[in-house]
């Protein structure tokens, strides 16, 4: 519900760019939104003090003045600002966060995100008591820009506001520890330590010292006394990686710290307070290990109060070119005057394989590529055997659709009224089949179509009115 205070829900958009702001205006102006524009933060400012609209999209680039200011000069005018930026990277996302805004939208813009965003606004103006969800966050060495990894940014913001224990799931090279690295490096306990375990690395007779420190003579090697994880991180985050693989013995061990925070150095009975936030990560079903038998039920629910799914790169595939060139820049030798390049067929390769091992065979095959490679742009050859190509290739999506692109513009206006006709008829029979695969799962059936849930949503209604 809207506000009757408000005669027409608005927004404004500050962004130096025609063609945001142009969109901006067709897009919200068709759904019964006043929209006005600025392109530089004096303007900006200007606009908001003289017609206080309900949502604030700010660029965080303008010519005249760094949008995060302005983001600090419009939330002390309680402001409701959106922060909309090609540019997000770990400072940037940091400051905004710090300056308050109410979400965060990466560029390229999905409008109908934008348009959830405006009218959550407005819902949580009528009802105050409504929580709004978390800005996105995006760690600098957390690479992704695809609605999948937009999701996983959200959940990594919501656990770095908290202390609560949070379990992260998800297979082997997925990114689970830096996941870890980022929540703890945006939460209140960023200057303390963040130490990592490994569980499964350990022998179980060494674990539990590990964990919990031992004193002089608790077992044979034992010469002096130790600390352990725990106390080492005091005050700080601990990272017990691969969790399902603690035995059951320590699992009860370490669900008594969870509930009191004290613990017992090995071959002693004296207790030491500490004050460590746990986060878990696992590539287990830690569901299923507890109906196994192998974890505890009470330990899994206390780990889990706050869970965040890493997603396998099968799943986010159009993040590979930006993973890629993350990689490439990475490993280039400080001698070296020029920088590898991905050669198109590389590329191509890449984007049809499965990668099983995730960002982290991603990330040696770049390594091996770079090495091998006899000049500076890497074709598929100097890949790794297992994802070179084994057949020809037929044209990439992006070429196949730059092609469409240019064939429908040398169309006259009747061809392209059937060429757009029987793009309309390909485009509702792929989403009805996607939808059919997925048991009419929209977030699964948009995954499978590279769309956004709500760009889904607003064809299958198109088609339904058809």
């Amino acid at each position: 519900m809207i506000p009757e205070t408000h005669e027409k829900k608005s927004i404004l958009v500050i962004d130096d760019e025609d063609s945001i702001c142009l969109a901006f205006e067709q897009f919200f102006r068709r759904r019964g939104w006043a929209v006005q524009t600025a392109a530089t933060a004096g303007d900006g400012l200007g606009a908001y003090e003289s017609t206080q609209p309900d949502v604030v999209f700010l660029d965080v680039r303008l010519p005249d003045r760094s949008g995060l200011e302005l983001l600090e000069d419009l939330a002390n005018r309680n402001a409701q600002v959106v922060v909309i930026t090609a540019y997000g990277g770990l400072e940037t996302v940091v400051q905004a966060l710090k300056g308050k805004a109410y979400d965060y939208l990466a560029k390229p813009l999905d409008l109908d995100a934008a348009l959830s965003l405006a009218d959550r606004v407005l819902a949580e103006q009528a009802n105050p008591a409504s929580p709004s969800n978390a800005p996105t966050v995006e760690w600098g060495l957390l690479v992704g820009a695809s609605p999948t990894m937009q999701e996983t940014y959200k959940q990594i913001a919501r656990a770095s506001r908290s202390d609560s224990p949070v379990l992260i799931h998800g297979a082997t090279g997925t990114g689970k520890e830096l996941a870890a690295l980022a929540i703890h490096h945006f939460s209140a306990r960023s200057n303390g330590s963040f130490v990592a375990v490994n569980c499964s690395a350990l022998p179980e007779h060494l674990i539990e010292s590990e964990l919990f420190g031992h004193v002089r003579g608790a077992f044979t090697g034992a010469h002096a006394d130790r600390a352990g994880k725990f106390e080492t991180a005091h005050d700080g985050c601990l990272l017990l990686d691969e969790i399902g693989d603690l035995p059951l013995a320590v699992q009860g061990k370490l669900l008594r710290v969870l509930d009191g925070g004290k613990i017992e150095r090995v071959g002693s009975s004296a207790t030491i307070q500490t004050n460590v936030r746990i986060i878990a990560a696992t590539n287990k079903n830690l569901a299923g290990e507890v109906k196994a038998g192998r974890f505890r039920q009470d330990l899994y629910y206390r780990l889990a109060v706050l869970r965040i799914d890493m997603p396998p790169l099968s799943d986010r595939k159009e993040d590979i070119p930006l993973l890629a060139e993350h990689f490439l820049h990475r490993f280039r030798s400080p001698s070296d005057s020029q920088s590898h390049v991905l050669g198109s067929d590389a590329l191509d390769a890449m984007m049809r394989y499965d990668w099983p091992g995730n960002v982290r065979e991603l990330k040696n095959a770049v390594e091996h590529a770079m090495t091998v490679a006899p000049d500076r742009t890497i074709q598929a050859g100097d890949l790794p055997e297992s994802i070179r190509p084994s057949h020809p290739f037929t044209p990439s999506k992006e070429r196949l659709r730059e092609a469409a692109i240019r064939y429908a513009a040398e169309l006259d206006e009747t061809e392209q009224g059937r060429y757009q006709k029987t793009l309309e008829e390909v485009e509702h029979a792929l989403i009805r089949h996607a939808l059919s695969l997925h048991e009419s799962n929209q977030s699964l059936a948009a995954r499978y179509l590279g769309l956004h849930r709500n760009t889904l949503r607003n064809k299958i209604k198109d088609i339904r009115s058809t």
